[in-house]
């Protein structure tokens, strides 16, 4: 599987991005605080977090690597999916101390020095694009390296954003441009983590993943030749992009060849839905129910 792969390809990429942004955070915190630009340093602090994504990608891409064992059936594979939550959970706090710092800014206006808040403000554009290249070749292995390739290109804007916001205060002397760009970075923090959130507690909680329909799975099942019946259905995920499972009970008519429905249903479930992890009961009508079957 591609997973395997790591500790080689992505390694080496995410190790690139890593650099990159470490050196653009330093650049830019200390930009922020010379040129006194709310928005440079509220960057610089969004540059913190990609920081943070990357090293915990690196970190979960490698514990996922661990073998499966008696105690972890399942192997660690969901270790990517926490660094991924706990991402979108730093990412809404940043979100929160920039909004703030920008609505007590714009109660008080404060001089920025603008034409170097955008000649730094570039250097944070030309590292979002360096590290959305790297990104883009692993943007499809895991959530939490997707996670990190969206961040990135949503923090494009907030690096146009301060460049448009000195060049503005530049040639107008508004400064009240500076921390409205700041909410703006602000807002596209909270809605570019927003789905990350979403998507990870969709699979801690062991939600249906968002590319499965469960009702056109069940009819697919029910329509193969010798099914009567589907019940106790579900459908899960360890993460998005590796086993997706399901398990279920299919009541079947006496005459059916199980061997063969079992296959059926095994390629269907592959094929058309990505479910590459399979628990199929074929039952006779009357079977006993266990109190938790549905």
């Amino acid at each position: 599987m591609q997973a395997n792969l790591h500790p080689i390809k992505s390694g080496k990429y995410l190790g690139i991005a890593l650099a990159i942004n470490i050196f653009i955070f330093v650049v830019e915190l200390i930009g922020g605080i010379l040129t006194n630009s709310l928005a440079l340093f509220s960057d610089a602090w969004h540059m913190l977090n990609h920081i943070l994504t990357l090293a915990f990608a690196f970190i979960a891409a490698w514990i996922a690597m661990r073998p499966i064992s008696a105690n972890r059936t399942y192997g660690y594979y969901r270790a990517e999916i926490l660094a991924a939550f706990l991402n979108g959970i730093l990412l809404w706090a940043v979100a929160g101390f920039i909004l703030y710092g920008a609505i007590l800014r714009i109660q008080q206006s404060t001089e920025v020095e603008s034409l170097n808040m955008a000649a730094i403000a570039t250097l944070g554009l030309i590292a979002n694009l360096l590290t959305a290249i790297a990104l883009s070749r692993l943007k499809d292995e895991s959530l939490n390296i997707r996670g990190a390739f969206l961040h990135i290109i949503a923090d494009l804007l907030g690096s146009i954003g301060a460049i448009s916001a000195g060049i503005i205060m530049l040639f107008t002397g508004w400064f009240l441009v500076d921390p409205l760009i700041s909410l703006l970075i602000g807002a596209l923090i909270f809605y570019s983590s927003g789905k990350l959130v979403r998507d990870s507690v969709n699979v801690l909680l062991e939600g249906v993943p968002s590319h499965i329909d469960v009702t056109a799975l069940e009819r697919k099942i029910s329509k193969q030749n010798g099914v009567k019946d589907v019940h106790d259905l579900h459908v899960w995920c360890i993460t998005p992009t590796k086993m997706c499972c399901m398990s279920g009970h299919v009541v079947v008519e006496g005459h059916v060849d199980k061997k063969k429905l079992i296959k059926t249903l095994i390629d269907l479930l592959r094929e058309e839905f990505g479910i590459d992890h399979t628990t199929i009961q074929l039952e006779d009508e009357g079977y006993p129910k266990a109190i938790g079957e549905h």
